[in-house]
């Protein structure tokens, strides 16, 4: 005799499959965040760097991660509005967008995304909307890639005049390559703290994680994406933009890293992608290097265009769930 089949296993997994599908998407685009630098400037291989944003983002997620995972899940669209099969639409709408950023090869924010199309959802469901958390999320992601461009502006000068005092060559070499270890590796913390919210804040919100299962869950599957698509971000960061040096990598990564940091301590989204652009623009406007004004401004688009978009593809997505018959 066959089992008959049940609606809430189908949920369940489309949850599980979903939540994962958004975690790799943020590993593979958001990733070239934490240690696109350091691979640009040649002091990491791409296989070192997956390896160190694996170890990372699996600490900050499962230590910190809690913050932030409710700001999504709860703070956005109260819980009570938001049941499974919405968490999977939210999911759903901001995936497909990052996945299409992500073959361009552009580092568009997914905290952007995900916060779009819980937004969506909440006004497909005309849900009481917490405009005020929104405000003050929207003002980090606005004040995040300026104060990431200030703090890499000032330890670039700092550093800068630290490793011309060294004179011996092995010791700058040495050097070099701890400071892209210690930038990525705390870029990568601050990451999965914040950005793993992104995959598992509705399904924590929903009930159907608590935070932990979820940080744990987030971070594996974002580390899988880290390791298989996450190339195309990482070249886009670390050699479009501008011309990293040693010292330049390791500011733009740390100076982002504490601003990202700053938002975590408030349990606020925001984007590590305007992060550390905004860190590599800070070096590039430190050490007189050019910055290609092209790319930022393609990049800056996609800034605008995001949470626009995810909120559009998450109203579709909902009536397509409506008329199916799925809602």
């Amino acid at each position: 005799m066959s089992k008959r089949w049940d609606p809430m296993e189908t949920l369940i997994l489309a949850a599980i499959a979903i939540g994962f599908y958004i975690a790799w998407n943020i590993g593979a685009n958001d990733s070239a965040n934490a240690m696109g630098t350091a691979v640009g400037a040649g002091l990491l291989s791409f296989r070192q760097a997956t390896l160190t944003i694996t170890i990372f983002v699996v600490l900050g997620a499962y230590l910190k991660g809690s913050k932030v995972m409710k700001t999504i899940g709860k703070g956005i669209v109260p819980p009570e509005y938001l049941s499974l099969e919405l968490a999977i639409i939210a999911l759903l709408a901001a995936g497909t967008w990052v996945t299409i950023a992500t073959i361009k090869g552009l580092p568009v924010s997914t905290t952007q995304s995900i916060v779009g199309g819980v937004v969506g959802i909440g006004i497909a469901t005309n849900a009481p909307i917490k405009w005020e958390t929104l405000v003050k999320i929207a003002g980090a992601w606005v004040f995040s890639p300026i104060l990431a461009a200030l703090f890499a502006l000032i330890l670039f000068k700092f550093y800068g005049k630290l490793v011309n005092d060294i004179k011996s060559l092995g010791r700058i070499e040495f050097l070099y390559k701890w400071l892209a270890v210690l930038g990525g590796s705390y870029m990568a913390f601050n990451f999965g703290a914040n950005e793993v919210a992104n995959a598992t804040g509705p399904l924590v919100g929903a009930g159907f994680f608590d935070p932990k299962t979820a940080g744990m869950f987030g971070a594996l599957s974002l580390a899988l994406g880290a390791f298989t698509f996450s190339y195309a971000v990482i070249y886009t960061v670390g050699k479009k933009i501008t011309s990293l040096g040693p010292i330049s990598a390791f500011s733009a990564q740390f100076g982002s890293a504490i601003a990202v940091s700053l938002a975590n301590i408030f349990g606020l989204p925001v984007s590590s992608s305007q992060a550390i652009v905004g860190g590599v623009i800070g070096v590039g406007i430190a050490s007189g290097m050019k910055v290609e004004k092209g790319i930022i401004k393609d990049i800056a688009i996609g800034w605008i265009a995001t949470p626009t978009t995810a909120l559009i593809i998450a109203l579709v997505i909902f009536k397509l769930f409506q008329i199916t018959g799925l809602l």
